[in-house]
């Protein structure tokens, strides 16, 4: 049965090949936006990630193996004249192993992460979807999260 745990530095060329698929994904569908990287993570930057209080690094494992991964950040409002306080989980990245995806996996690890959430005292989880990933789009609905604002852009082509 796979588990949610936090990540450690032995899962970093697990995780990191689980980022090789999404960068890829990202880079395929939005060439205007993302570079082809052969190194989407470098281990610095994931042992950074995992000694720094805001910010969350989950894996899904199974055994030895690493089929999930998640990096979660930290955002607090306090005293804030305008937003009520609160606690907010931002997931920056969330992956199932393509090979492993449709097998209600991503529900478990999403719901795993959620527990974990409310453990901690967030009052919400938030993140980014690219409007090209409906299949994403479809999943984060099916585990009840809703858009509450949109992200617009407009490419400045130079004449």
């Amino acid at each position: 049965m796979p588990i949610v745990r936090k990540a450690e530095l032995k899962d970093y060329e697990q995780v990191l090949r689980l980022k090789r698929q999404v960068h890829a994904l990202h880079a395929n569908a939005c060439p205007d936006f993302y570079k082809n990287s052969d190194l989407p993570l470098t281990k610095r930057q994931y042992e950074m990630d995992l000694h720094n209080d805001m910010v969350e690094v989950y894996v899904l494992s199974r055994d030895r193996d690493v089929l999930g991964y998640a990096v979660a950040s930290t955002r607090i409002v306090i005293d804030h004249p305008l937003v009520v306080t609160q606690k907010i989980m931002y997931i920056e990245d969330f992956c199932i192993d393509q090979q492993h995806q449709s097998r209600g996996l991503g529900t478990l690890f999403f719901r795993g992460i959620e527990e974990q959430a409310r453990e901690d005292g967030y009052t919400s989880i938030e993140l980014d979807v690219w409007e090209f990933n409906q299949a994403a789009q479809m999943f984060y609905k099916k585990m009840g999260m809703e858009c509450c604002r949109l992200r617009l852009r407009k490419q400045l082509k130079n004449p």
